[in-house]
């Protein structure tokens, strides 16, 4: 048969042992008037209160261990359900997505409302990315109206609203009097489903 110690069990023993053995040797007895008479006794309570501080900080750490693994096994428990919730939701909203382009399909409405909510689509504007150095270079040259510096530091920019109001956006790119304008690229994006 293997027996197995645990080796902080063994060690609180043998500490108990050897205090128990230590409080006998120094004549501590609580029927005594006063626990402490002398120094050696007064420097085994030190002893005894210094091993207490060392158990607590032992509990506190313990403690604090088991609440970070527990935490984070709550919050491995939170992410798992929430990602299967959300699913479902997408599931539905999906549906009801579909449902509202098939149903307003060459209408002019932009909403369905119904008992429980109102499913609708907002147009978004086309979303610019600019590459400023190409578009300052040509804009420099070609419509000086468009570049912006500002002050007290020099720092010479587009005018983007200004840009935007001239410019014909023609598959995805932005023209200008019929020229293309280097360095934007236009995203035209799709309507923006909501259930309110």
């Amino acid at each position: 048969m293997i027996y197995i110690i645990n080796e902080h069990d063994f060690l609180a023993d043998l500490q108990e042992f050897l205090n128990d053995q230590e409080a006998i040797m120094l004549d501590i007895n609580e029927s005594n008037d006063y626990l402490v008479n002398d120094k050696h006794q007064a420097d085994y309570f030190i002893k005894l209160a210094k091993q207490k501080d060392l158990e607590m900080e032992e509990i506190k750490q313990f403690v604090e261990a088991e609440r970070v693994r527990q935490n984070a096994l709550l919050d491995q428990y939170l992410e798992e359900q929430l990602k299967i919730i959300e699913n479902q939701k997408k599931f539905y909203t999906d549906a009801l997505e579909s449902y509202i382009h098939r149903e307003l399909d060459g209408s002019n409405k932009r909403s369905i409302k119904l008992p429980h909510g109102t499913l609708a689509l907002k147009k978004q504007q086309p979303h610019y990315t600019y590459k400023d150095e190409d578009l300052i270079k040509w804009a420099e040259e070609l419509h000086p109206d468009l570049v912006k510096t500002t002050i007290p530091e020099p720092k010479v920019s587009i005018d983007k609203k200004k840009l935007k109001e001239q410019g014909t956006i023609m598959d995805g790119l932005l023209y200008i009097d019929g020229v293309e304008v280097p360095g934007v690229e236009i995203e035209i994006r799709d309507d923006a489903f909501s259930i309110k």
